[in-house]
């Protein structure tokens, strides 16, 4: 590890290796670096991609979606042809949703390995500890900047050092596999019996499935609620890992001083269904590219600012209102009973998958 890169990247998740990925690309010094000994490792997410066609839909004004997506055919788990939402009576809704299932700590390598093979340095096991201007100090000594991306969360250390807000709302979330085979439809579960003022997942994979839910509030913990939820399955739970989604939509501000906000840390989750590797990925590409921009051009960084929201701004706030709404909805199950049987299979589809925005 030198001691002066162009970018320091601070997370070896999506956001932050497709960051690194498109700066190196670009010919700057990149130095990735993760706290964890291995990257994608643990894995705390549904481990589910739509369709490029669906992100295409979801998500019309984000730019290098032909670049970032589909990922190789190797890392598909399941291809995945439709879902179901289980209200809390017990009443079922189809719905059309393509996509994948992924093993998230091979896609997340897969990720850093491009950004390596594109000149990036990776350093695993680097712990962020401070910043102030150019200069990085991590665990493995200081090192000077001319960006830093902030890739490392939603309790970010790095958007801190910059002065920066971090998510206002966390919600809990906890995920496990369990064996067996579950066709090709993912299983969305509703009621505060289940997953209070959130849902239960079961995405299918390749003789298994990822299984987990997210909640709202400080009710009964999330490990319980897991337990009772496998309980009336009668499945048994393997690596099981919890952890925290931001779901109150983007951050003010996600560029301060030298520092860029990119993922979880600066908000980028469809706040609607908690879902977050494809506005990472589009949006660390977008910080990617600015920081080579800044440095090579002369162009301001804020310019990131600006290229995001107008790629995918307006859908994560919209996906921000509804869940806001929902949240009315979900504290209680004769609510939330009526309002399934009127939205029907293909509303529910417009609320998770699209924040409500079609149809406006």
């Amino acid at each position: 590890m030198r001691n002066r890169y162009d970018v320091v990247v601070v997370g070896a998740g999506p956001a932050g290796s497709t960051a690194a990925r498109y700066a190196a690309e670009a010919g700057l010094d990149v130095l990735l670096i993760d706290k964890r000994r291995e990257v994608g490792v643990p894995v705390c997410c549904g481990e589910f991609n739509a369709d490029p066609a669906v992100l295409a839909e979801a998500l019309p004004n984000a730019p290098g979606l032909d670049e970032l997506f589909p990922v190789d055919p190797g890392l598909v788990r399941r291809g995945i042809r439709g879902a179901v939402a289980v209200s809390p009576g017990g009443r079922e809704y189809e719905f059309d949703l393509a996509g994948y299932t992924v093993d998230r700590d091979a896609f997340d390598r897969h990720l850093a390995d491009a950004a390596v093979r594109e000149g990036a340095v990776l350093s695993v096991e680097t712990k962020f500890l401070g910043r102030e201007g150019r200069r990085v100090t991590t665990s493995r000594g200081e090192v000077e900047a001319g960006v830093v991306v902030a890739a490392d969360g939603p309790l970010s250390p790095v958007c801190r050092s910059a002065g920066m807000e971090r998510c206002a709302v966390l919600a809990p979330a906890i995920t496990c596999r369990v064996e067996g085979e579950f066709g090709d439809r993912l299983r969305f579960s509703f009621g505060n019996r289940v997953a209070p003022g959130g849902y239960a997942w079961l995405f299918p994979k390749q003789g298994c499935a990822n299984v987990g839910l997210g909640v709202q509030g400080r009710g009964t913990p999330v490990p319980v609620l897991l337990r009772a939820f496998l309980a009336g399955y009668g499945f048994a739970a393997r690596d099981v890992q919890a952890g925290f989604v931001p779901v109150s939509g983007p951050i003010g501000e996600t560029v301060r001083e030298n520092v860029l906000a990119v993922g979880d840390a600066a908000g980028h989750v469809v706040a609607s269904n908690g879902g977050g590797i494809a506005p990472a990925m589009i949006c660390g590409r977008l910080a990617g590219l600015a920081a080579a921009k800044h440095l090579l051009h002369g162009e301001p960084l804020a310019a990131y600012e600006r290229e995001w929201r107008s790629a995918i701004g307006r859908e994560l706030l919209a996906a921000a209102r509804t869940k806001r709404m929902a949240d009315r909805i979900l504290g209680s199950d004769f609510l939330l009973e009526r309002a399934m049987n009127l939205l029907g299979g293909r509303g529910i589809r417009n609320v998770i998958v699209f924040g409500g925005l079609r149809g406006r």
